[in-house]
């Protein structure tokens, strides 16, 4: 973690670690993460440590020293004040939300690009305009076809099929008489 860096500010880490030990080492991590699932609070801690960090380089970098056990606590007891356990816990939701953000935004305009790709693809092999017509109209010619038979079947049913005929090619039908059938004789 503390790649690339020597000299005093490797002396002021190595006191920052040692301090883990002195007693209320943990008040900050309790007071900034509330539970395992607190992923404000977590991140709110990883703020105060980067903080603490810089506070340990600065330091050292100033004075030519590592960081004293008592400029180390003077910066933890200020650090944990109320006030700026709740500035870290804002920092660390503004950097969630900010997060949270960008990854809608990535996937999103993923998502949207996908959908333009497959609608373009759907709309190059679709019917032309006139191929649409077309078959509309020859699905509407097909149905009103469909509607007269059944209409001339019902009305032919009802007024009998030979006057249908006549009503449909205007002619009169008449009956024929009965002609008898010729008798065979014995």
């Amino acid at each position: 973690m503390t790649g690339g860096i020597s000299g005093p500010v490797t002396n002021s880490l190595a006191a920052v670690e040692g301090a883990a030990s002195a007693p209320n080492s943990h008040a900050t991590y309790a007071a900034l993460v509330q539970s395992d699932a607190d992923m404000i609070g977590h991140v709110a801690y990883s703020l105060y440590k980067r903080d603490k960090l810089k506070f340990c380089e600065a330091t050292a970098s100033k004075r030519h020293r590592p960081v004293t056990r008592e400029e180390l606590d003077v910066f933890i007891e200020s650090a944990n004040l109320p006030t700026r356990l709740d500035s870290y816990r804002s920092e660390a939701e503004n950097a969630l939300q900010n997060f949270a953000q960008e990854v809608l935004t990535v996937e999103l305009d993923g998502a949207e690009r996908e959908f333009h790709r497959k609608l373009a693809d759907e709309l190059k092999v679709a019917r032309s305009f006139w191929r649409a017509v077309g078959e509309n109209l020859v699905a509407n010619i097909l149905a009103i076809a469909v509607t007269a038979l059944v209409v001339l079947v019902l009305y032919g049913s009802r007024i009998g099929f030979v006057q249908l005929m006549g009503d449909v090619f205007g002619y009169e039908v008449k009956e024929r008489p009965a002609v008898p059938l010729p008798q065979s004789s014995r």
